[in-house]
């Protein structure tokens, strides 16, 4: 975590101060998001187990280089992603994982303009993730969601490092296609990271 901190500052001291005064433009967002884990702890149940579900949120884009099409991307988005293993349903250990959680990435971003009313980006930078609720997976455990019980909780804050492809039509509609890769641990004191997969449009203003 320490690691994604000292990350985080470099990118804000040489990126916010000069973003301030050059904004661009800014988005709303939408789409399908998909987890799978990784990592030395991580169960057979997780890896063969990743989450579907959908993010929503806005994203602000600045100018700090002279250099014409590099960008600063910061964004603000809310993620749920749920699953169940449906073969042990019909017996007593019923298995079921799904998180709820504030994604914050920091990313920088370059475009190229390919035709007019049609430009590409790619996208790359840390993302910082503050889980809402959300619980583990164990035999019996169908609901709890209880902020109390630290036994059933996800690590609240986790870092991942995102890259992805923009495609803006038109100045006004971006597709967009992202992975982000897990930086720091999902579950508390074990090695389990997060890989997120996403794909959305946005509508620009």
């Amino acid at each position: 975590m320490k690691r994604f901190q000292i990350i985080l500052a470099v990118t804000l001291a040489l990126l916010g101060g000069q973003a301030a005064s050059a904004q661009r433009y800014g988005s709303v967002s939408a789409g399908y998001a998909a987890t799978a884990f990784s990592g030395a702890d991580c169960s057979n149940f997780l890896s063969s187990l990743p989450l579907h579900g959908f993010y929503a949120g806005a994203t602000r884009e600045y100018y700090f280089s002279a250099l014409a099409g590099l960008t600063f991307e910061p964004g603000f988005f809310y993620y749920y992603q749920s699953a169940r293993n449906e073969q042990l349903l019909a017996g007593d250990n019923s298995r079921y994982v799904k998180m709820h959680y504030v994604s914050l990435p920091f990313n920088v971003k370059y475009t190229v303009d390919f035709t007019p009313g049609f430009r590409g980006a790619f996208y790359t930078g840390p993302v910082m993730n503050i889980g809402l609720f959300g619980n583990l997976y164990e035999d019996k455990f169908p609901t709890n969601t209880s902020l109390t019980d630290a036994t059933h909780h996800l690590t609240r804050v986790n870092a991942q490092w995102d890259f992805g492809l923009a495609f803006t039509i038109a100045e006004a509609v971006q597709l967009r296609l992202g992975y982000a890769i897990g930086l720091s641990r999902l579950v508390p004191e074990q090695e389990v990271r997060p890989n997120t997969f996403t794909v959305g449009a946005a509508i620009l203003f």
